[in-house]
Order: structure tokens, then sequence, then C-alpha cells
């Protein structure tokens, strides 16, 4: 690769992670109003409450961060990072919103199920991650003494 290639591939790089920021942020706007103030934002773009739409795309968002779970299965070391962040923060805000939704806001006790569900995972998971760590350090120092 040329020197005008390598620099040429670092601009397209470097647009990319700008236009993936950009998104991120405009979602984020996004989160917030639906968090916090959702009749705003619908309000805003005059959008009607449906009650059958929003449990479609929490589904759908759903699915969509199911599948970035995949990934740290196939090959951990490669997607370590995306194991850890399966846990913080996916599923452990998972649960703490579900446990402040009953516990605080007085939501059905039927989304204990939702707490138990990614609480009990991340748990597992983080328990999991955690002893892979250890064993790799510990292989790691006992190869270094070697």
């Amino acid at each position: 690769m040329t020197k005008r290639d390598a620099q040429s591939l670092s601009l397209w790089i470097a647009r990319h992670s700008l236009v993936v920021w950009i998104g991120i942020l405009l979602n984020l706007i996004f989160v917030f109003s639906l968090l916090f103030d959702p009749g705003w934002l619908l309000g805003f773009f005059n959008v009607p409450y449906n009650e059958s739409l929003w449990p479609r795309f929490a589904g759908l968002l759903l699915l969509i961060v199911t599948i970035f779970y995949i990934p740290a299965t196939i090959d951990l070391d490669r997607y370590r990072v995306i194991a850890w962040m399966a846990i913080l923060p996916s599923r452990s805000f998972g649960a703490t919103f579900f446990f402040l939704a009953v516990f605080v806001f007085d939501q059905p006790p039927g989304f204990i199920a939702a707490i138990l569900l990614d609480g009990g995972i991340g748990l597992a998971s983080l328990y999991c991650l955690i002893r892979v760590t250890a064993l790799e350090r510990a292989r790691g120092l006992a190869g270094e003494h070697a």
C-alpha cells in the first residue's frame, strides 16, 4: 500500500467514525427525550401515541441488541470488549431500568421477569468473564516464570 493509499484509507476511516458519532449523538437525543419526556418528543413530531407500536419497536430493539451478543460467543478473544459491554451497560442497565420501573415508578410486577432475566444472565456472564480473566492471568504468570 502506498503512502497516498494509506492516507486515503485513514481519511475514510476518520470520516466513517465522524458519521457514526453523529448518528450516535442524534440517537441519544431521541433516547433521552423518550426516556424523560416522551410526550414532548411525540408532540414535537406530531406523532400520536399508539400503544401497540411501542412494544413492537421495543422487541425490534431487543433483537438488534441481542444480535450484538453473538460475536463474543464465537470468538471471545477477538470480541472481549463486546462481551464486557453485554454486561455493562446492556444487561446491568436493563435490570436497573426495570427495577426502578417496578419498585420506584409503580409499574406492573410482570416486569420483574426482565429484572431476573437481565440480572441473572448479567451476573452469570460477569462471573464467567472474571473466571476467564483470572485463568488467563494465571496462565500468563506461569508462562513468564517458566
